[in-house]
């Protein structure tokens, strides 16, 4: 697949006095960030937040100026709501619930746990690509671009199939799937057993079909749930089951959580 991480498309503000652990950190992010812009202390990083624009500020707490809450504050009292992660050597709860009140995303305890930073970093730019950008993605950090789209919908429809064949002892003449956003739509034609179509021929029994379906459906799609949920990297749950008979056609919906 060719994938692209979210958060190769966004760009932090890292405010730090400390110059070592400034250089630190920032080279290590330089390698798997999009853009990293670095402030060397609040007034700094205020400066630098308005020129740049940034994604997402990470900011040392305690810096000679102003410090990281009184800095967070200032670009809060102008409207701003740039998710922030906040990173200090104090762990007491009055400096913590400030961050409460300020909406601050994260709270790192010095040393800076560089795993635990990247993994708040990317749960973060996943939520801003998402709702930023409308784009939907899958396993933790990959952009559904068209060509993982498209093994993704493959995928899942061979899922569907060997589902179906199970739990009915038939297969479809046609499976067709499509993601659309955080939806997934798996569409069937002609999937009826031999028994549903010889009740179906005597042109009755529509809606005992339709609910020995649903009843099937409902008692074991959870499996295909699971499925589909592993392979994305999301939770997913059954939206809706539509099954029409007469037309020999079957939409199964799921959202993504």
């Amino acid at each position: 697949m060719n994938e692209e991480t979210t958060i190769k498309k966004i760009k932090v503000l890292y405010v730090e006095d400390e110059t070592i652990t400034r250089n630190q950190v920032s080279r290590f992010l330089k390698k798997r960030v999009g853009r990293v812009i670095t402030a060397e202390n609040g007034q700094d990083g205020i400066k630098k937040f308005f020129e740049y624009q940034p994604d997402i500020i990470i900011t040392d707490l305690i810096m000679p100026d102003i410090n990281g809450i009184e800095m967070m504050k200032q670009l809060r009292t102008k409207g701003f709501r740039c998710p922030c992660i906040i990173t200090s050597a104090l762990s007491d709860s009055k400096t913590i619930l400030e961050t409460v009140d300020l909406k601050i995303e994260k709270y790192l305890i010095k040393p800076i746990d560089i795993d635990l930073l990247m993994e708040n970093l990317t749960q973060i730019a996943n939520e801003i690509l998402e709702k930023r950008e409308n784009l939907l993605v899958v396993n933790q950090d990959s952009i559904l671009t068209e060509d993982i789209k498209n093994e993704l919908e493959l995928e899942i429809r061979n899922l569907y199939s060997k589902y179906l064949k199970k739990v009915t002892g038939k297969g479809a003449k046609l499976i067709n799937v499509f993601i659309n956003g955080k939806e997934i739509e798996i569409l069937l034609k002609e999937s009826l057993t031999i028994l549903e179509e010889s009740l179906l021929a005597t042109g009755q029994h529509y809606k005992g079909i339709e609910l020995i379906r649903k009843t099937i459906y409902g008692n074991t799609i959870n499996e295909v749930e699971e499925q589909i949920s592993d392979l994305i990297g999301r939770k997913i749950t059954i939206k809706k089951i539509d099954i029409y008979p007469k037309e020999r056609f079957e939409r199964i919906l799921l959202q993504i959580v």
